[in-house]
């Protein structure tokens, strides 16, 4: 990825078999299956006492609201910038004469993409 950090990605799903029975009975943990390992159980009645704080669910309660707000904020600048694409893309058919496209972007995202790279908006 570029910056120098070495990344490991698990798969819960993974079908080679080539991790050690501990990480496969945690990763099985993650995908919610039961296990009968030893640091899945301590790990489990870990998570059990975190849930039982007041003080950690109310911190996890706020962190949740605040992802939660900020996945608005992101999704409402997405949907500014689409509508702002599609205004320049109609604005650029319609300078080329191309009115029947005006149509045709509004109802075919596909071709709305191909459009946005061919007038290199995007």
């Amino acid at each position: 990825m570029g910056d120098g950090a070495v990344k490991i990605f698990l798969n819960t799903q993974g079908t080679q078999d080539d991790v050690s029975k501990e990480l496969k009975a945690f990763l099985d943990y993650v995908a919610g299956k039961e296990t009968e390992d030893s640091y899945v159980e301590e790990l489990e009645e870990a998570v059990k006492k975190a849930k039982r704080n007041r003080e950690w669910r109310h911190e996890y309660m706020t962190l949740l609201m605040r992802d939660q707000e900020n996945q608005e904020i992101g999704e409402k600048r997405g949907e500014k910038r689409g509508e702002e694409k599609m205004a320049q893309l109609i604005i650029l058919l319609n300078e080329d004469g191309r009115l029947s496209d005006v149509v045709r972007v509004s109802q075919d995202k596909e071709y709305r993409q191909q459009l946005y790279v061919e007038y290199h908006i995007i």
